[in-house]
């Protein structure tokens, strides 16, 4: 087994995996890249939107609450030092749109979830709260599947970003997808 290999199974096993991709169809396994990165592995799905009436829609359409500025909120300021509090205070807004607060924790079909968007994607984290994915965030990934499929179409991002970490059939092939 390579070093990529070890990584990637450390926490769970091939067979685990294997598993996991064979019941999801939308969401992908992603293995955190460690180190000093401070991230988390997690599940994830990229829905891609254009415009930002399309995204207030979409998230409309999911009950996820829109919060937009009607001017620009203050921003941190690069290079400046905040404390954790004072940080913490300036809304996340998404790239690309007059003022829209990004979601982040929030709740989706009943499931908790973390939703973060970019210019043209959402994604949606089945395990939002947790270093390391577990077979209940598997449950809800399956439990929300469901969900869009009965809310969509949407177009998917897949994998959710383009890298090897993202346990998905463009980077493993032979493994069994639906």
């Amino acid at each position: 087994m390579d070093r990529w290999q070890q990584y990637l199974f450390r926490e769970h096993s091939e067979a685990e995996l294997r598993d996991w991709a064979s019941r999801l169809r939308l969401f992908r396994y992603f293995r955190a890249y460690g180190g000093h990165a401070n991230d988390a592995d997690s599940l994830d799905v990229a829905f891609r939107y254009q415009g930002e009436a399309e995204l207030v829609r979409l998230l409309g359409r999911w009950a996820i609450p829109v919060k937009v500025f009607h001017e620009k909120p203050p921003q941190a300021i690069p290079g400046e030092p905040y404390c954790p509090e004072d940080f913490s205070a300036f809304p996340r807004l998404v790239s690309g749109t007059r003022w829209i607060e990004q979601p982040g924790h929030c709740t989706l079909f009943e499931k908790p979830v973390f939703v973060w968007c970019s210019t043209d994607t959402v994604k949606v984290s089945a395990s939002p709260s947790s270093w390391n994915v577990t077979e209940d965030h598997v449950r809800a990934a399956e439990a929300l599947e469901l969900e869009f499929a009965r809310w969509g179409p949407f177009e998917v991002v897949d994998p959710p970003a383009d890298t090897n970490h993202y346990v998905c059939p463009k980077y493993y092939p032979e493994w069994d997808w639906k």
